[in-house]
């Protein structure tokens, strides 16, 4: 991993919209270059950093200054250590207070500034003063005894940043021993996050699937992140209500192309606690508002069933007249995860997309859904889409109410299910039945799942089935 060779100084702009001169605002008592970076990211946009600095043996109370913070950095986590020696802290301070236009021209409100005009024909520039009035809704400036609204011109303020930074800063009052030559820097930040995405290749027949596993890091933090270990965190873990609002930070919603990195070894994965960890193997290089895909499992194939599945909600506490429009029933993959490798695959929460192998060309997309955290043994099931060729038409034969009032009733239901489909489809049917319900009739036997009652049928290629039943219902 590449390291600065000398040492970054703190700088602001006198800010001018267009060129800016950049010119120094305090001096640096002290400043640790990272020698380690562990980075950690949670898949809930949170991150920890942990760093080992060098720290200049001297004794004494000191002030040191520490940048390149990430600018989402939660103050409150902060923890300074010593390495080699003891190390008092008296106090820490981390500065985000950091130097943008806007907050550049709210804290001239009131004050004066320049107003950039540029001469039509020689292009020469002046700059004419003016006071910043009000900035709601809009710019309002007084200049040459008038009130103007809008940006007349580029501005030009003063040197002074009024106290802003350009990158966060953290400044810490310590006194080191004689022996102390490095500081032990951890904190929590967000954006930071990570998900799991899978690409999963369905077999002509549709009874075998192969499974690949990348890993999408994002960085939203607003500084380069080094590490020497990357630790991708599966699982969830608790945060409390944040104690102040989080910096706003634009998020990336389409950032640069994805880096593929699969020649390393893949990543080490092990149990911590109420999560699994995955360590990178070397070093990865996190850019600022950058994306970055690391192949995070080893292909492997796995035995999968394809289920259609028709779920519904018969009218069942009132007439209903006619048949119900076509619907078409949902496409689920499912399979088992039990030892698709010695000791076990969990699989972390993620996109899993899915292409299916038939025709002529490349696989075909065939749809994809959101896997949930599937640990070992545990089975996995997930929604394609909808049945092109199979569909079925629900309508209600009958209905009575078995007392006055109507809290006890019962309706009867026809089911036909068509099938376009070269092949048998076989169709699982779903029907949820509010109250305390019972089948008192049914062209097929059923089963009860909680609140629903199921049926699976079998529909013979290019043909139809029926299926009728009575249902009695107390509310």
């Amino acid at each position: 991993m590449s390291r600065r060779s000398h040492r970054r100084r703190h700088l602001a702009a006198a800010l001018i919209l267009g060129p800016a001169a950049l010119l120094p605002i305090r001096a640096e008592a002290e400043t640790g270059a990272a020698k380690e970076r562990v980075v950690t990211v949670f898949s809930n946009g949170l991150g920890q950093v942990w760093e080992h600095r060098v720290l200049t043996p001297a004794t004494g109370p000191r002030d040191i200054v520490l940048d390149g913070i990430s600018k989402r950095a939660l103050a409150e986590s902060v923890s300074l250590a010593g390495t080699a020696g003891d190390l008092t802290v008296r106090s820490i301070s981390l500065d985000t207070n950091l130097l943008t236009p806007d907050r550049l021209l709210r804290a001239y409100l009131g004050k004066q500034v320049g107003v950039v005009k540029t001469h039509p024909t020689t292009g020469e520039e002046r700059i004419v003063p003016a006071t910043v009035v009000s900035l709601a809704g809009g710019v309002v400036l007084r200049m040459d005894g008038r009130l103007v609204t809008g940006m007349p011109g580029r501005l030009a303020f003063p040197d002074d940043t009024q106290g802003m930074v350009t990158s966060p800063t953290l400044t810490a009052s310590i006194e080191a021993g004689s022996g102390t030559d490095g500081l032990l820097l951890s904190y929590m930040t967000d954006g930071l996050d990570w998900r799991a995405d899978y690409t999963a290749t369905l077999a002509a027949d549709g009874k075998a699937m192969r499974i690949e596993a990348w890993a999408t890091v994002e960085n939203g933090t607003g500084v380069d992140l080094d590490a020497d270990r990357l630790r991708l965190v599966a699982g969830q873990v608790n945060r409390p209500p944040q104690p102040r609002p989080v910096a706003k930070t634009m998020r990336m919603t389409a950032g640069p192309e994805a880096a593929m990195d699969a020649a390393g070894a893949l990543p080490l994965r092990e149990a911590v606690g109420a999560v699994h960890v995955y360590t990178v193997a070397g070093a990865v290089t996190l850019p600022a508002e950058g994306r970055k895909q690391l192949a995070l499992l080893a292909p492997v194939t796995v035995p999968v069933t394809e289920t259609l599945i028709a779920t519904g909600n018969p009218p069942v506490f009132g007439p209903q007249r006619g048949e119900m429009a076509a619907a078409h029933p949902e496409v689920r993959l499912s399979f088992a995860n039990t030892a698709l490798v010695p000791g076990g695959l969990p699989l972390p929460a993620g996109t899993l997309r899915v292409y299916r192998v038939g025709g002529e060309g490349p696989p075909l997309f065939s749809g994809a859904d959101q896997l949930p955290d599937t640990p070992d043994g545990e089975v996995a099931e997930i929604s394609l889409g909808r049945a092109f060729d199979v569909t079925l038409r629900r309508e209600q034969t009958a209905f009575k109410r078995l007392d006055a009032q109507g809290r006890n009733v019962e309706a009867a239901f026809r089911i036909e299910l068509k099938n376009g489909r070269g092949a048998p489809a076989r169709v699982r049917l779903e029907e949820n039945l509010p109250g305390d319900w019972t089948v008192a009739e049914a062209s097929q036997p059923h089963a009860r799942s909680g609140s629903r009652a199921v049926w699976t049928v079998e529909v013979p290629a290019k043909g139809s089935k029926v299926l009728t039943y009575k249902v009695r219902v107390a509310r």
